[in-house]
């Protein structure tokens, strides 16, 4: 597998992005690997790990060391014992953006890490309304849509069926004083159909089937698709599963 392909394990796969100036990918990839944190499992310093720069790509892991309790009951007494366990996010850095794939606490990390590194600021990408209306414009099949009126409102949360248009006649939605939630559905991609979930901040859901491989341009294909007005860009390069004839 290419360094910029990822193999979907499960039923689904997310991810967020993330945007950082690159002026050169290895340039970039030395100052991460020569000023950011190495992560130590004996000293529990999170940190980078297992990382590689190829291809106009930087591929890499940041990991720290989380801590939880377990509740133990023995001989009439509930005792607690904290553990610790590796937390893990692993990402895919281009000069366009990057991405993020695993536990949130790392993820949060990554970003602070990123910038210390650097000295660039890393910028969160998250959706606003006008990018869900370009998202829900775009599904061929509209599943669920969540939003949310002002705290003074009756109806604070409503979760709808259909396009936000069907709605206008009823009083449910505070007239362009409302916050879209989050958006799923059915998109066709060059990798087929896939349901797609957005929220607006910043997690993008996909459902496919197990072991399919997504690459770096499909990627920026499902980012473009939400945050472009022109929409996405034809994809030259296929991966196994990607359809020929697929019309995007």
């Amino acid at each position: 597998m290419l360094i910029d392909e990822i193999e979907v394990q499960g039923a689904s796969l997310s991810f967020k992005c993330l945007t950082l100036k690159i002026d050169d990918i290895e340039t970039t990839f030395k100052t991460i690997m020569e000023k950011g944190d190495i992560f130590d499992i004996e000293a529990g310093t999170p940190g980078f790990h297992d990382c590689d720069c190829d291809r106009g790509v930087i591929r890499g892991f940041y990991s720290n060391l989380a801590s939880f309790n377990v509740e133990f009951f023995k001989d009439g007494i509930t005792t607690k014992e904290e553990f610790k366990r590796i937390e893990s996010v692993e990402f895919i850095i281009s000069p366009e953006k990057i991405y993020l794939f695993g536990k949130p606490g790392p993820a949060k990390l990554i970003e602070m890490a990123l910038s210390a590194a650097t000295g660039e600021h890393v910028e969160k990408v998250e959706f606003d309304n006008q990018c869900m209306n370009l998202v829900q414009g775009r599904l061929t099949v509209m599943k669920s849509i969540v939003v949310e009126n002002p705290k003074d409102k009756e109806i604070r949360r409503a979760r709808l069926s259909g396009h936000m248009e069907d709605y206008e006649s009823y009083n449910i939605v505070e007239p362009n004083n409302y916050q879209i939630n989050s958006i799923s559905g059915i998109i066709e991609t060059p990798l087929g159909a896939m349901k797609l979930s957005v929220d607006k901040k910043g997690k993008v859901s996909l459902g496919v089937k197990r072991g399919l491989i997504i690459n770096l341009d499909n990627l920026n294909w499902i980012m473009d698709l939400i945050i472009s007005e022109a929409g996405p860009a034809p994809i030259t390069s296929l991966v196994p599963g990607a359809s020929e004839n697929a019309p995007f």
